[in-house]
């Protein structure tokens, strides 16, 4: 999702997920409106997630995208540098709010909007309508 509004003014170059906001340009990101400092690798992760939001994206997709192409068909366990940066985004990005970053066991994560008043799976708000619980529950 793509919006002109951000804190501090309007742009182009902003990425708007819920209360999650990215400058891509000043490589800024704001939560509830205050800012979060991310390195390099946790905004361009943040960023991949932003541009595919409610998308599940695999592991290899991430490490393609994020890392040096090519890197999430290398031989190797690099899987587990996703789970790591994912883990250093969700205490950035989640502490001491409803959870944005979701996992989804053995298909990758999602990036989705938190719903006000701790909307989750079998809540009217969640987003996955239709959805059986088991099809959408998430795991950290």
């Amino acid at each position: 999702m793509r919006t002109g509004g951000r804190p501090g003014g309007a742009g182009a170059g902003v990425l708007v997920v819920g209360d999650l906001v990215m400058d891509e340009v000043r490589r800024q990101v704001w939560r509830g409106g205050e800012a979060i400092r991310l390195t390099r690798r946790e905004f361009d992760l943040l960023r991949f997630l932003m541009r595919n939001p409610r998308r599940v994206l695999s592991k290899t997709q991430i490490l393609d995208r994020v890392w040096d192409h090519g890197l999430g068909r290398a031989p190797g366990n690099r899987h587990n540098l996703v789970e790591l940066y994912i883990s250093y985004l969700r205490r950035k990005i989640d502490a001491g709010r409803e959870r944005m970053i979701h996992t989804r066991r053995g298909a990758g994560y999602v990036l989705k909007p938190a719903e006000p008043g701790g909307a989750g799976v079998g809540s009217p708000a969640y987003p996955f309508s239709g959805a059986k619980a088991d099809e959408v529950a998430d795991t950290d």
